[in-house]
C-alpha cells in the first residue's frame, strides 16, 4: 500500500479554525511540548505531529507512520481554505539486493539527479529532480539505513516520492479520494526507465498492504515481533478483503489453518 511519512499541511487562520486548536491537540499531538517548526509556534508531540500557528495560518506537520493518519483523517471540510505544502508518498519492496538494484535504474534526462554511495559498505541512495522542485523521487536501501532486513531473505528498498506546491494538493486529493496508486504511478512513470518502473509497479499491484512500517519493534533481532507486525499489516487486511469477496475460500483456509497437525499426513508432503 501506499503510504504518506510526511505531511504538512495550513489552514486559514479565523474565528472557525481558532475554535478547532484544542481539538487538534486532542486528535493528534500525544505529550506535546511547545515547539516551533517553520515560523509556527505550538505543541509538538512524542509521535511526531506539531500542531501551530503564526499571524495568519494554522499548521499541522507530521512525519513517519503518523503523517498517513493525520493526512487520512483530518476533517478539511471543517477547517475552511487549505493548502497542502507537502507530502511524501512511499512504496517499500522487498528486492534480493536493493543496492544492486538502486544502481540499475536509469532516471530520465528530465530531471536532475544524484546518487550516494557509500564505498566499502551497504546504503546507495538515489535521488531525482531538484532538491527545491516541487516532485522528488528518492529511492535508498531502507534495510541499510535501519538495519531491519525481511523474514524471507533479502533487503528492502523503498521508493519515496516528495510533492509539494501545486502537486502535493494533487497528491492529498488522490490520497483521500482512493486514487493514490493512478497518481503516484503516472508521476514516477515520468522519472525511472520503463523496465524498473515495471517492476515497482507490479510489488505495488502485488501487495494492497504496506510491506515495511517505521514503528519498529523495541529489538531489531526480535523476529517474533516482526512476524507479528507482518500479520498484522499484510495478512489480516487481505484476509477482510476475502471475507467480502470470497468467504468460502476463507473459510476453507481457516479450517486448513486450525487443522494443520491432521493434514500434514497429506495435504502437506512434499
Amino acid at each position: 500500500m501506499i503510504h504518506a511519512d510526511y505531511f504538512v499541511i495550513t489552514f486559514e487562520k479565523n474565528n472557525t479554525t481558532e475554535a478547532h486548536l484544542p481539538r487538534l491537540f486532542g486528535l493528534y499531538v500525544h505529550d506535546g511540548r511547545e515547539a516551533r517548526i517553520m515560523n509556527f509556534t505550538g505543541l509538538r508531540g512524542s509521535n511526531n505531529v506539531f500542531v501551530g500557528e503564526n499571524y495568519n495560518r494554522i499548521m499541522i506537520w507530521a512525519s513517519g507512520s503518523q503523517a498517513h493518519y493525520v493526512a487520512t483523517t483530518i476533517q478539511t471540510d471543517k477547517l475552511g481554505s487549505y493548502s497542502v505544502a507537502r507530502i511524501d508518498l512511499q512504496v517499500t519492496i522487498t528486492v534480493l539486493d536493493a543496492d544492486f538494484m538502486i544502481d540499475a535504474i536509469q532516471p530520465s534526462k528530465a530531471y536532475k539527479a544524484s546518487k550516494i554511495i557509500n564505498i566499502g559498505e551497504k546504503g546507495t541512495t538515489l535521488y531525482i529532480g531538484a532538491p527545491t522542485s516541487d516532485l522528488r523521487f528518492r529511492i535508498y536501501n531502507k534495510s541499510a539505513e535501519s538495519g531491519i532486513f525481511p523474514d524471507v531473505g533479502g533487503e528492502f528498498a523503498r521508493f519515496e516520492l516528495q510533492c509539494r506546491n501545486r502537486y502535493a494538493d494533487k497528491a492529498f486529493v488522490a490520497l483521500r479520494n482512493k486514487m493514490v496508486r493512478a497518481f503516484y504511478l503516472m508521476i514516477t512513470k515520468r522519472m525511472i526507465d520503463a523496465y524498473n518502473h515495471k517492476i515497482l509497479e507490479g510489488a505495488i499491484r502485488e501487495y494492497d498492504e504496506e510491506l515495511f512500517v517505521d514503528t519498529f519493534p523495541t529489538s531489531k533481532d526480535d523476529p517474533l515481533s516482526r512476524r507479528k507486525r507482518w500479520l498484522e499489516h499484510s495478512v489480516f487486511p487481505a484476509m477482510r478483503r476475502l471475507l467480502l469477496e470470497d468467504r468460502e475460500y476463507l473459510d476453507n483456509f481457516i479450517d486448513r489453518l486450525y487443522n494443520q497437525d491432521a493434514n500434514d499426513d497429506d495435504t502437506y508432503k512434499y
